[in-house]
């Protein structure tokens, strides 16, 4: 990969994400080959930037091997000069989506509580990959199958608030990053997990491996999707500027005036976390069919969904908590305001 052979090209992500944010750089790493090589392409950057990072480990204490790999990690961050904590799971339990919860929650406080405001993580082409099938599969729209983006919001709430997740190795992919670290003399911990066949991912990466046409055809199609999805988080940034208001009790007002129906069922699963204060937006059938009564020449009598109330005045939609208004509700729509504009 030519971008890790040239040191601007390296840097130029990092430039792109971090440039202008305060504070610390986060970095989560796990002490497999993605992250490692993330922390010392960070710290490539960091050195020549002037800038300071603090490094994150989370041990999730679900396998014995956990506190050692963790420990492994804080020596390499000590040979590097980078500041390393390792952060615990008090109530650890198996299942994956509590696991990823408290991780991104622990990751989020902990750069917060350093004064910073981005936190990278060592996502990679072949992982954008593997998620771009994942979802076909699950009949995802075209903006689902964008993927993960190279910036995003925490995804846990309230935990997250003032947060913000950066990807610098969307377009890198998996084996030239671990020719970086063999090139460098550095050893990584392959989390077993990964060769189990059991999780849907493991079946998927084989899948990619073993057929590379299938797998330029999935890069070639995520690159278009990708496109279309920018502009789309444009628009959506602007409306969100222009045509959408909080008052100081968190309710909100939209006005969805010549929007299509799969516009506001995506903008309205927006809204509807921020009123609700909730970490995910209701499930995509549902917000189809909310938005179809919506945009509907006919009576809405009002409905709850996702933890919020939504009543319609004409073409303006108004959503309010169901219970408890969130009082960081105001801030996170300036967040995300700022995210899909552009702003730092």
């Amino acid at each position: 990969m030519r971008q890790l052979e040239a040191p601007p090209a390296d840097l130029a992500p990092f430039d792109t994400l971090c440039g202008a944010a305060t504070g610390p750089i986060g970095i989560a790493v796990s002490g497999g080959g993605d992250s490692l090589a993330l922390l010392h392409l960070a710290n490539d950057w960091a050195r020549d930037r002037g800038r300071q990072l603090a490094a994150f480990t989370f041990d999730h204490g679900l396998r014995p091997e956990s506190r050692s790999e963790a420990q492994g990690v804080a020596d390499a961050c000590a040979r590097l000069g980078v500041d390393h904590a390792i952060l615990d799971w008090a109530t650890p339990e198996g299942r994956q989506a509590p696991a990823r919860r408290a991780r991104h929650a622990a990751l989020a406080e902990a750069i917060r509580a350093r004064g910073g405001a981005m936190l990278l993580m060592g996502h990679t082409a072949d992982d954008q990959a593997e998620t771009f099938l994942m979802r076909a599969r699950r009949g995802s729209t075209w903006y689902g199958l964008a993927a993960m983006q190279a910036q995003a919001l925490s995804p846990v709430w309230p935990e997250g608030h003032g947060v913000r997740i950066g990807r610098p190795l969307l377009s890198a992919r998996r084996a030239d990053l671990r020719a970086l670290l063999r090139a460098r003399g550095v050893h990584w911990v392959d989390d077993p997990s990964n060769q189990n066949p059991a999780f849907e991912r493991v079946r998927v990466r084989r899948l990619l491996d073993a057929s590379p046409r299938l797998a330029a055809r999935v890069r070639h199609c995520l690159e278009g999707v990708t496109q279309v999805r920018a502009i789309e988080d444009g628009l959506t940034g602007k409306w969100l500027r222009t045509r959408v208001r909080m008052d100081a009790d968190g309710r909100i007002e939209a006005d969805i005036a010549g929007l299509e129906p799969e516009c506001v069922a995506r903008r309205a699963g927006l809204l509807i976390q921020v009123a609700a204060g909730r970490d995910a937006r209701p499930r995509w059938d549902k917000l189809q069919l909310i938005a179809h009564r919506l945009c509907a020449d006919r009576a809405f009598a009002g409905a709850t969904l996702g933890g919020s109330r939504i009543k319609r005045r004409g073409k303006t939609v108004v959503f309010t908590a169901e219970y408890e208004s969130d009082p960081l509700a105001g801030k996170r729509l300036d967040a995300l305001r700022n995210l899909l504009s552009g702003k730092p």
